[in-house]
C-alpha cells in the first residue's frame, strides 16, 4: 500500500506545475542558502599547580606549573590567594618577582583574552616562616 501512495504522490506532483509548487518566499534561482546556527558555550576556567606540598623552609621552593585555562572571550585574571604567615614571602612566576603583601591575595597573572597558558612558578619563603598556606584561582573578567 506505501508504494503505491509513493506512485500516486510523485505522479501528482509531476501533474501539477512546479510554480505552483514552491513556497513563494523561497527563490527558485537561488544559488546559495543560508543556515544559521547557534549555541551557547558556558565559561569555564580554572588554574592549578603541579606541587600540592612543598616544605615549609627558607629560600627557594618549586612549586612546578601554574597551570591556567580560561575561554571566556573577555580575558580572566589569576590570584594567590595566602594565609598571613606568607606574607612576607614572594612568588616567582616565569622569573618575575611577584610579592606577597598584607592582604592575603594578589594577582600573578592576567589576559584580556581567552587562553591557556603555563608559568613556572616558585616560592621565596623567608628563613622565619614555618608554615603556611597557598592557593591559586581564575576569575573571568
Amino acid at each position: 500500500m506505501k508504494k503505491v501512495c509513493v506512485a500516486l504522490a510523485a505522479a501528482f506532483a509531476l501533474a501539477t506545475p512546479a510554480a505552483q509548487a514552491v513556497d513563494p518566499h523561497v527563490a527558485v534561482s537561488s544559488a546559495q542558502y543560508t543556515i544559521g546556527i547557534s549555541g551557547f558555550v558556558p565559561v569555564v576556567c580554572r588554574a592549578t599547580v603541579d606541587a600540592a606540598m612543598v616544605p615549609a623552609q627558607g629560600g627557594q621552593v618549586s612549586l612546578g606549573s601554574l597551570n591556567e585555562f580560561c575561554n571566556n572571550p573577555n580575558g580572566y585574571a589569576v590570584y594567590a590567594d595566602y594565609s598571613p604567615d606568607m606574607a612576607k614571602a614572594s612568588l616567582l612566576v616565569d622569573g618575575k618577582k611577584v610579592p606577597l603583601g598584607k592582604t592575603g591575595s594578589t594577582q600573578v597573572s592576567k589576559s584580556n583574552r581567552a587562553g591557556i597558558a603555563a608559568h613556572a612558578v616558585s616560592l621565596d619563603l623567608p628563613k622565619d616562616v614555618t608554615a603556611g598556606s597557598i592557593s591559586f584561582r581564575i576569575v573571568a573578567l
